[in-house]
């Protein structure tokens, strides 16, 4: 009997054993059904080695990349044209020179001063731009003729086709030169646009014009030569208190705030050289929404009329200078 017994255990021993072989082996025929998670045990392993996938992937591309340009680079190529002179990538943004602008100034005149002085920075900037841009495409149209196949097979006669090749790649490094240069001048904001009217800043009365005059509280000035005992620096507008104060032109903000005389004062400069300033503006009820830095188009909101500083009444005291030159701001109203 027990002989028995043991006979049967070893064969169902062998029979579970068969079983426990063959369960593997019928998964390879077929999708596996995921595991039934236990309490107290997690489902799976977590994937820990996905951001290393992604630097991989990074890597590779970037590889792949510098592959490609060095394959570009060393292959011979036969020139096709002035555009494919430029290789050099674009230099970075410069920092805003915003981020150096006085917050506060002694007098006016120190204001004015320091106003002009960006303004013929910038028209110098603008200048050097609008002639790199001459020069470049004059050089283009140069190469584009050099480099034409009716020049190269004799059907065109022109003083470029006898250019030699030294001639030619000096030409090339200076239009690489004149495009990096002029990239720089555009990111410390150069920029080379047609002169466009001014606008009125507001629609007011005119209570005071430019120039001499015999208010005996208007300072002394000389202009152009001349001696004043009294002298308006600009056109008075007077209006409701409140209202909005446009920007008769695009422009620069460099100042915005309040001066020793307890005037809010906006000092933009412009193209051409032109520096202008807006007097009196509120800062009580209506917060000046400009600040130095600040790059506004014709007709943005630079102020609201008040009645800071030394004022009469509610109106808007405006300035206007052309290359350090005290000029009428009327003159830059051209008559509709």
């Amino acid at each position: 009997m027990k002989k028995k017994t043991f006979v049967l255990h070893v064969l169902i021993a062998m029979a579970l054993c068969a079983m426990g072989f063959a369960t593997p082996a019928a998964a390879d025929g077929g999708p596996v059904a995921p595991p039934t998670p236990q309490p107290g045990f997690a489902p799976s392993l977590p994937r820990t080695f996905t951001p290393l996938d992604a630097v991989i992937e990074a890597a590779t591309s970037i590889i792949a990349a510098q592959k490609a340009s060095s394959d570009v680079l060393s292959a011979p190529t036969a020139p096709s044209g002035p555009a494919s002179v430029i290789t050099t990538p674009a230099p970075a943004r410069a920092a805003p020179q915003a981020r150096s602008y006085p917050r506060t100034f002694s007098s006016y005149d120190g204001l004015i001063d320091y106003a002009n002085s960006l303004a013929a920075t910038q028209e110098a900037s603008d200048v050097r731009l609008a002639a790199l841009n001459a020069r470049d495409e004059a050089n283009r149209a140069v190469l584009a003729t050099v480099f034409d196949p009716r020049v190269r097979g004799g059907l065109l006669r022109s003083p470029a086709d006898v250019m030699d090749d030294a001639a030619v790649h000096s030409l090339q490094t200076q239009l690489a030169n004149d495009v990096l240069a002029a990239r720089q001048l555009v990111a410390n904001g150069a920029a080379v646009t047609a002169p466009s009217p001014w606008h009125l800043p507001l629609l007011g009365e005119d209570t005071q014009d430019f120039g001499p005059t015999s208010y005996y509280f208007e300072p002394a000035l000389t202009y152009r030569g001349a001696y004043y005992a009294h002298f308006h620096t600009g056109t008075d507008i007077a209006t409701a208190w409140g209202t909005p104060v446009l920007a008769p032109a695009s422009g620069l903000v460099v100042f915005a705030g309040m001066m020793g005389d307890g005037a809010e004062v906006v000092v933009m400069t412009h193209d051409s050289g032109l520096v202008s300033m807006y007097a009196h503006l509120d800062n009580h009820v209506f917060p000046v929404p400009v600040k130095a830095g600040d790059t506004v188009q014709a007709g943005d909101r630079i102020g609201n009329v008040g009645l800071t500083g030394n004022t009469t009444g509610a109106h808007l005291h405006w300035s206007v200078w052309r290359r350090g030159e005290l000029i009428d701001p009327l003159s830059m109203i051209k008559a509709e």
